[in-house]
């Protein structure tokens, strides 16, 4: 795969992307390594937010807030990511007044979240591609005597 096949994104459209996932992964570092959690998650005001108990994440968090988030996603057929390191606090509550449905932070898994975390960027970036494992002749390539079942 040619590096001119990969799209570097500009930071709007990383934004863009942000906002159409709830879904992400979480990296936090510890004494011990990284430690990487699926939260569920909402862009306000380029910020991201998501919704902890009190445990080990929120523990990390609070001993290193440097983190990495992550999502990625196919549209079009073409694959993305988008990276955001940034630092992440706890914050006292959610700020009030009207939210868009994309504002809206749902929480996907069952359990109480009283703490609402905010993630302030450094640093957002993004890359889209066509897969070179798609585009490879070998993958496509079906063993002799192969079948699809039917």
């Amino acid at each position: 795969m040619d590096r001119t096949d990969i799209e570097e994104l500009d930071a709007a459209e990383c934004w863009r992307l942000l906002a159409t996932a709830t879904m992400g992964r979480l990296a936090t570092a510890t004494d011990r390594g990284v430690r990487i959690w699926p939260v569920n998650y909402r862009v306000r005001e380029q910020t991201l937010i998501f919704r902890s108990d009190p445990g080990s994440k929120v523990w990390d968090i609070a001993a290193h807030p440097q983190v990495s988030f992550e999502i990625d996603g196919l549209e079009e057929g073409r694959h993305w990511s988008v990276v955001v390191v940034g630092r992440a606090e706890v914050i006292d509550e959610d700020e009030p007044g009207p939210r868009s449905p994309h504002e809206e932070l749902v929480l996907v898994n069952p359990g109480p979240k009283r703490l609402l975390l905010r993630i302030t960027p450094e640093q957002v970036t993004g890359r889209r591609f066509v897969s070179a494992v798609e585009r490879s002749p070998l993958w496509n390539a079906r063993p002799m005597g192969w079948r699809v079942p039917s």
